[in-house]
């Protein structure tokens, strides 16, 4: 069994392994979320800038009306668009990140925050893991916000190269009584490393504005949403699967838009 099979095993022990911090919200603070053998060849199969599309926010929007945020969602027709060797480790890494073992581990470590939220036990509560990679250019910037209540635990994947964009982290806010909010604790944007916290009404935190020196910043996403019932999952799923033909049929976009 190679490295990318074990991918699931190993995020799931890191992820029991990891303490669970309270302040300023339930979150995790994961080193090594992958293999740090394995880590390279995530960097290595990052799809080229053409197969991104730009998610729609009016935090990322830039003067030229492009969104700052690009997204490659981690569905089995979306990746079906990659070439041949990106297209297998995708899909691989899609299937290892939705494992069950994965979507447990996650569940017990956020059962305080996922019983709160829903008012029964964890063991009744299904969640069902959205892994996506985003790519965020200069101009990039998420306003202090929440997570909308849709999602029951966010998880983000660093995914730089080095060292060099370490200023580009997620910050986490505690609101103050006056309804103002501090400066933020800052997750550093080091290499295989991460976060994750339960979605919950203080669960604010932001993205500092990039600048125009900044390279692309690389992240690996895994949402968990709150189950809605087998019709709203499988019409889910279904247009996540048009989303992806369609893309097949338009064919790539502009790579200098993207790059």
């Amino acid at each position: 069994m190679g490295l990318l099979q074990q991918v699931g095993r190993h995020l799931s022990e890191r992820i029991r392994q990891t303490p669970l911090l309270t302040h300023p919200c339930a979150h995790l603070e994961i080193d090594s979320p992958f293999d740090p053998e394995f880590y390279p060849e995530i960097i290595e199969n990052l799809p080229a800038g053409e197969y991104y599309r730009e998610l729609k926010h009016y935090d990322a929007t830039l003067p030229d009306g492009r969104s700052a945020r690009l997204k490659f969602d981690l569905l089995r027709a979306n990746i079906h668009r990659l070439p041949g060797s990106q297209k297998a480790f995708w899909n691989e890494m899609a299937a290892q990140l939705k494992s069950p073992v994965v979507n447990a581990a996650y569940s017990a470590k956020f059962a305080p925050v996922l019983e709160k939220i829903k008012g029964r036990p964890q063991a009744k509560i299904k969640i069902n893991a959205f892994p996506v990679l985003f790519r965020d250019i200069a101009g990039y910037q998420i306003k202090i916000h929440p997570d909308s209540a849709r999602k029951a635990i966010t998880t983000q994947f660093y995914l730089p190269e080095d060292d060099s964009q370490l200023h580009l982290g997620t910050l986490f806010h505690e609101r103050q009584p006056d309804g103002s909010f501090d400066e933020g604790k800052v997750r550093q944007f080091a290499p295989n490393t991460g976060y994750a916290f339960g979605v919950t009404p203080d669960s604010w935190h932001s993205v500092r504005q990039m600048g125009p020196d900044d390279k692309p910043r690389n992240t690996l996403m895994i949402i968990f949403y709150y189950d809605r019932g087998w019709i709203y999952e499988n019409l889910k799923n279904l247009r996540g699967y048009l989303r992806g033909v369609y893309d097949q049929v338009r064919g790539t976009s502009s790579p200098d838009v993207y790059e």
